[in-house]
């Protein structure tokens, strides 16, 4: 029987983290005014732009509002025009020495007032311009739109700044997990040491497969968590196909560090029973026995065995399902196939950092 013996590589070593994926922004669309909702703009769920107009709220008793300050305003005005010549024209008899200093300081003094009382009507107007635009409610971000919380002809912005809907942005995300110190150490020392090729962060989805993009580091906690000894962590995730939304979780994955000389096998070899990783193992009178491994993680077709195994292990990794622990085979050692450098191909597959690799495995049962 055709058997491979366990070679040395580097090998990545991937630390794994629980994370959350948060929106980069979240915008809570409120009611400004109180009034009544006549309007909604938009499908709930659907993507929005900035700009887009969400909701209109009844604009009539604004508008009204509005025209009324600006009545005021433009009656003050007309008042201003004559309190300036009446002025002009009494500063000049006081000047002749015609009307006495207190009727001329009389028309100064109403000058002055009714130049507060146009300035009080401007700010009055422009208020009302304010609140009148507060009754159409534009989108501030690009986003996804989340469900309306108050229906169409319901009355809002009374007494509170009601809730209306929320945006968040998705493209891209957040994930904030947390890591070790030592992780933390680690993972910094191996970016320095091959800035040629960065940190590489991977992603998990909730159904085990790999998300497709690298994520980014974007922002490492100023200070290390007394209580649990860990530093908080947020990384980047592009999101073009809308795939992740805000409150998931997911498994990150960092590149901590490169694992020299590590003892590899090909995957294909792995026997996972109930969550129990083991190899079966020649020795070298031939007999098989089946031999309890840590893994580490995979890259492309190879797996780190971290324990239980030592370079040159004869190992069977084909036709496994025929072989049982005990029997007598006459080994044909063969070459392990050829697979990329590991550096350049630093993908975590089948494994975990408590040795999870098991994919293509085959169980005892099988192996009957």
């Amino acid at each position: 029987m055709k058997v491979i013996r366990a070679e040395t590589r580097d090998m990545p070593d991937w630390g794994e983290f629980v994370g959350q994926i948060n929106a980069a922004e979240t915008v809570d669309i409120r009611a400004r005014v109180a009034g009544f909702l006549m309007q909604k703009n938009f499908k709930e769920g659907a993507s929005v732009a900035k700009g887009d107009l969400l909701f209109v709220i009844d604009p009539k008793p604004f508008q009204e509002d509005l025209k009324q300050e600006q009545s005021g305003l433009d009656y003050n005005l007309a008042l201003i025009k004559k309190a300036q010549k009446d002025y002009e024209r009494f500063k000049k008899l006081y000047d002749e020495g015609v009307v006495s200093r207190d009727e001329y300081e009389s028309y100064q003094t109403q000058l002055s007032t009714l130049k507060a009382q146009v300035n009080d009507n401007k700010a009055r107007v422009e208020n009302a311009r304010i609140q009148l635009g507060y009754t159409r409610i534009y989108s501030p971000i690009d986003g996804v739109i989340g469900r309306v919380q108050v229906d169409v002809g319901n009355l809002v912005g009374q007494g509170e700044n009601t809730l209306l809907a929320t945006i968040s942005t998705v493209d891209p995300v957040y994930v904030n997990f947390s890591i070790s110190e030592s992780d933390y150490v680690r993972a910094v020392r191996d970016q320095y040491a091959k800035d040629s090729r960065g940190n590489k962060v991977r992603m998990i989805l909730a159904d085990g497969s790999e998300y497709n993009h690298d994520g980014a580091y974007d922002m490492v906690d100023r200070a290390v968590d007394p209580g649990t000894g860990t530093l908080g962590v947020r990384v980047t995730f592009p999101n073009p196909a809308h795939i992740l939304r805000p409150g998931q979780y997911a498994k990150v994955r960092v590149l901590l560090d490169t694992i020299k000389d590590a003892v590899v096998v090909p995957v294909r070899g792995v026997i996972d029973t109930q969550g129990m990783k083991s190899l079966f193992v020649v020795d070298e009178s031939g007999e098989v026995r089946s031999q309890p491994v840590t893994l580490g993680f995979a890259v492309n077709d190879l797996v780190a065995v971290k324990e239980g195994l030592k370079a040159g292990d004869m190992v069977i990794v084909d036709g496994i399902r025929r072989v049982r622990a005990g029997m007598k085979i006459k080994p044909i050692v063969t070459q392990a196939d050829d697979q990329p450098d590991a550096a350049d191909t630093a993908t975590p597959g089948a494994g975990d950092p408590q040795g999870g690799a098991g994919q293509n495995a085959t169980s005892p049962e099988q192996a009957g």
